[in-house]
């Protein structure tokens, strides 16, 4: 029998060959998919940019539930930041440690993404702070509802 042909020696070298798919997997790629990832992030930024605008003198909220459901929905976005800093972190970890980082002013990049490293931590602190108060916030307006005006609010 052939031995390319035979599914005894061909199976060893398929595990080895899907091992080695996972570990490329795992491997930091500069520049893998990045226009997706940096184009939500963009959204994420002018998605808050306009939610500025549209509530600029009060507008953009018509009833007292919609500021609930706006501080549960901040609230919410909060608490996902940290998981997305964690996995900046590792991914810089990652690419730091494949040797595929280097500084403009040709220091060493381990300075740097240390530092980095301290301040998203730092981040995910206040993140995690400010989804908690926003939910706070969002629980003290429970039970507010609105009443009848005959004018609108300034």
């Amino acid at each position: 029998m052939n031995p390319v042909d035979d599914p005894q020696r061909s199976k060893p070298g398929r595990e080895r060959r899907e091992r080695e798919r996972e570990r490329r997997a795992q491997e930091p790629t500069l520049g893998e998919s990045s226009d997706a990832t940096l184009a939500l992030a963009r959204t994420a930024a002018e998605t808050i940019r306009a939610l500025n605008h549209t509530t600029l003198g009060g507008g953009g909220l018509a009833q007292p539930a919609d500021a609930y459901q706006l501080l549960g929905e901040l609230s919410l976005a909060a608490s996902r930041l940290p998981q997305l800093l964690t996995q900046v972190g590792r991914w810089l970890d990652r690419a730091l440690a494949a040797g595929q980082l280097g500084c403009d002013d040709r220091t060493d990049p381990a300075i740097a993404v240390s530092g980095a490293q301290t301040y998203m931590t730092d981040a995910r602190t206040t993140a995690a702070t400010l989804a908690r108060d926003l939910d706070y916030a969002q629980q003290q307006i429970a039970a507010v509802h609105g009443t009848r005006r005959s004018s609108p609010m300034p």
